[in-house]
């Protein structure tokens, strides 16, 4: 989830995660799903909302990939105990994007062949000002093409996401884009879808 997502209010629902193997239980396990190019996650996740998350209702979502996105393929929402019942206004109100970044906050960037890095530790102190900076290194654009396709995968505009997170114009997010195609790091399809 990116500052921008962070400041309209979304809050992290709890997750729920599919058991891989029922011996181990509900212990955490790594991401081991292909869901994009160079991304691991969850085969799929139940993502549930809390009190603090602002929704009247108990809401759990089963949020899944599908064609290198994550989507909400299954939403149970229902009344808390002494609270509201189910009403037309308060169901509309419900946004599945929430439970998107949720689940894609669990995602994992593959970084050689037996290793990955959490979302969160994409980017470290000096890559971070480099980007900030606009002054990109080829060493840069794994992590760029890894960033693009991790918003792509929440439904996100790569491109406007990219320029906002780090403070650059949309132009010079689109140039990075590019560079990353032809470095081979992202497809001209990922770019254009």
């Amino acid at each position: 989830m990116t500052e921008n997502q962070q400041q309209e209010g979304f809050e992290m629902p709890a997750i729920t995660r599919r058991p891989e193997h029922p011996e181990l239980g509900r212990e955490r396990r790594q991401p081991n799903h292909d869901i994009a190019p160079d991304l691991l996650g969850y085969e799929w996740l139940e993502v549930s909302s809390t009190e603090e998350d602002g929704y009247p209702y108990d809401i759990t979502a089963t949020v899944e990939p599908q064609d290198s996105r994550y989507v909400v393929t299954k939403m149970v929402v229902s009344q808390r105990p002494g609270g509201i019942p189910l009403r037309r206004g308060e169901l509309a109100k419900i946004s599945v994007d929430p439970f998107v970044y949720t689940a894609a906050h669990e995602t994992a960037r593959v970084t050689g062949p037996d290793t990955m890095q959490p979302v969160a530790s994409w980017f470290d102190h000096d890559t971070d000002e480099r980007i900030r900076a606009g002054r990109i290194t080829d060493e840069d654009l794994p992590r760029i093409a890894a960033f693009y396709r991790w918003v792509r995968l929440q439904n996100g505009k790569p491109t406007t996401v990219i320029a906002e997170e780090f403070g650059v114009s949309r132009a010079t997010a689109k140039r990075w884009a590019a560079k990353a195609v032809e470095a081979g790091y992202l497809t001209q399809d990922e770019r254009k879808s």
